[in-house]
């Protein structure tokens, strides 16, 4: 008896954490985006809006502050990219999920280093996006199955939260100088492709070595090369 009361106060909770996870579905066709909305309210989610356009998207998280947003890469492309950071800086505590169907092994990486906390794969079943909301609904991220065996097939791994969070803290100019890195120029190199001195190249490549709280720039090369499909 008691066991079966202690299941169900497990089941009620887990309801009311869902009824609080106010959820946008940005999906970029009506018909998937009204199913996928459906689905999640009969799972008891607090569904709280939907999306065809990237306006509209942008729009209803400003307006209705979801507490995650599943944002398809084909509603927006590059502009997804945009769109987390513009929230991170404004403040907004917004998760945002990814949700791909058309693999772009350029498009994977750079989200995975953009502060996406969930990744989802067309070839998902449901049971992969309930899992997936569950965990970043308490706080974690979310590779599923599908997104996995995507990567693999790219030939990528999944680098760690520490990576990622000590990639976050580079700046534009100084994720194009770590790629130019892994690809093997020099600092003279850099200096002339990218119309600056030496002596510039050679400190952002100091200042990008201590933001990775690498020993030395030495240590850059095997690190770039690393981190090359995330850049």
């Amino acid at each position: 008896m008691n066991q079966s009361i202690g299941v169900q106060e497990v089941t009620k909770n887990f309801a009311i954490r869902r009824r609080d996870f106010s959820i946008l579905v940005a999906q970029s066709e009506l018909f998937n985006c009204e199913v996928l909305s459906q689905l999640l309210k009969e799972q008891g989610y607090n569904v709280v809006g939907r999306a065809v356009e990237m306006e509209d998207t942008l729009q209803q998280i400003m307006v209705k502050r979801p507490k995650c947003v599943i944002l398809e890469s084909e509603i927006s492309g590059d502009r997804s990219f945009e769109i987390v950071e513009q929230m991170q800086h404004a403040n907004q505590q917004t998760k945002f999920i990814l949700y791909t169907r058309k693999p772009d092994l350029r498009m994977v990486a750079k989200a995975m280093q953009k502060g996406f906390f969930g990744f989802l794969y067309a070839t998902d079943g449901l049971d992969e996006l309930y899992r997936c909301f569950q965990t970043v609904s308490n706080g974690g991220c979310y590779y599923s199955s599908g997104f996995m065996d995507l990567l693999k097939n790219f030939g990528v791994e999944i680098i760690s939260e520490s990576t990622r969070e000590e990639l976050s803290r580079l700046t534009e100019r100084e994720r194009e100088v770590l790629r130019m890195v892994a690809n093997g120029h020099p600092a003279n190199e850099i200096a002339d492709r990218l119309n600056i001195s030496y002596r510039t190249a050679v400190n952002h490549k100091a200042h990008i070595a201590k933001k990775l709280n690498l020993d030395s720039i030495r240590q850059l090369p095997r690190y770039s090369i690393a981190v090359k499909n995330y850049l």
